[in-house]
C-alpha cells in the first residue's frame, strides 16, 4: 500500500490515529481510505476500539473504575472487613446471651476414704448455702443424694463466693467460702468421736483399782496402768457404734460388754461378784 511517494503502513495507519503524523502523512492516507472501502471499515472499528481504550485508561486514572489488580485488593479487603465485622456481631450477640443467662453450680459431699468408717457410710447431713442476693438456703443431703444445685445465680455474680456449711452427726463441721462455679465438692470427714475406748477398772468390793488388767477390743490390746486406767485407740477402719470390750485379769472371771464408744465418756468396769 503506497501513495506516490508514501508508503501506507500499519504503523502509519496507527499514528494517523494517534494523530502523530504530518499533513502530507494524513492526506496520503485519507486519500487512501476515500478510495478503499473495507480500509475505510478497518480505520472505523479501530477508531472505535482505540477510543474504548482510551476512555477506559482516562477512567481507571480518575478512579471511576479500577483496574483488575485493584479490584481484587478490594474485594480481599471487603471479605476480610466483613469476616470481623461478623465476628464482632457474633460476640456482641455470645456477650449478651450470656450475661442474659442465670448461671448453676453443683455442690457435691463426699466422704475422704482416708477418714471414713468403712461400716458406717455417710448417710444424712444439712448443707447450708448463701449466694448473691439470695437468702440462706437449708438443703437435706445423703448417701443416696449427696448432690445440691444451685440456680437462677445471675450473672454478675460469676465469681462472687458462696459460703457453705455442712453439718452432720459424726462428721466434722465444715464452714468454707468457694466462688460461684460450675461445680464444687466437700471432701467430709468422720470426727474420730468412736475412735476411743477409755475408762478405769476397779475390784467390785473394796473399789481397789486393778493393776495390769488386760483390755482387749478387737484385735487390739491394752494393760491397766497403776490406777487401773486404760485406752483403747481405733483406727477409722475398725469403728462402729457398738463395740464389744473384754478385759481379763488374774483371779476374776472375764469381764465383756458392748458399749458405745467415746472421747468424753469414760468405762467404769468393776471386776467381781456382780458379774
Amino acid at each position: 500500500m503506497n501513495n506516490d511517494r508514501i508508503e501506507i503502513t500499519d504503523e502509519l495507519m496507527a499514528c494517523y490515529m494517534e494523530g502523530n503524523v504530518t499533513d502530507e502523512e494524513r492526506a496520503a492516507v485519507e486519500a487512501y481510505l476515500s478510495g478503499n472501502n473495507e480500509a475505510m471499515d478497518d480505520m472505523f472499528l479501530a477508531r472505535t476500539e482505540l477510543a474504548y481504550v482510551n476512555l477506559v485508561k482516562r477512567l481507571v486514572s480518575e478512579g471511576i473504575i479500577l483496574d483488575e489488580k485493584i479490584q481484587r485488593k478490594r474485594k480481599i479487603r471487603l471479605y476480610v472487613s466483613g469476616g470481623i465485622v461478623l465476628a464482632i456481631i457474633a460476640a456482641v450477640c455470645f456477650w449478651i446471651w450470656r450475661i442474659s443467662t442465670p448461671l448453676h453450680m453443683k455442690v457435691s459431699v463426699c466422704e475422704d476414704t482416708a477418714n471414713s468408717i468403712p461400716a458406717l457410710p455417710f448417710e444424712n447431713g444439712t448443707l447450708y448455702c448463701e449466694y448473691a442476693d439470695n437468702a440462706a438456703q437449708t438443703f437435706q443431703v445423703n448417701g443416696k443424694n449427696p448432690t445440691v444445685f444451685l440456680d437462677d445465680i445471675p450473672y454478675k455474680y460469676r465469681h462472687a463466693p458462696v459460703h457453705l456449711v455442712f453439718e452432720a452427726e459424726g462428721y466434722l463441721p465444715i464452714d468454707t467460702v468457694v466462688p460461684v462455679q460450675k461445680a464444687s465438692s466437700l471432701a467430709i470427714r468422720r470426727n474420730n468421736e468412736l475412735g476411743v475406748v477409755f475408762g478405769r477398772v476397779t475390784d467390785f468390793k473394796s473399789g481397789e483399782p486393778i493393776v495390769n488388767a488386760t483390755g482387749r477390743l478387737q484385735d487390739m490390746d491394752t494393760q491397766t496402768d497403776a490406777f487401773g486406767r486404760f485406752r483403747i485407740d481405733i483406727p477409722f477402719a475398725k469403728q462402729d457404734k457398738s463395740q464389744l470390750v473384754q478385759v481379763f485379769a488374774e483371779g476374776y472371771p472375764v469381764w465383756e460388754g458392748y458399749y458405745r464408744p467415746s472421747a468424753s465418756e469414760p468405762w467404769t468396769i468393776m471386776l467381781g461378784e456382780n458379774q
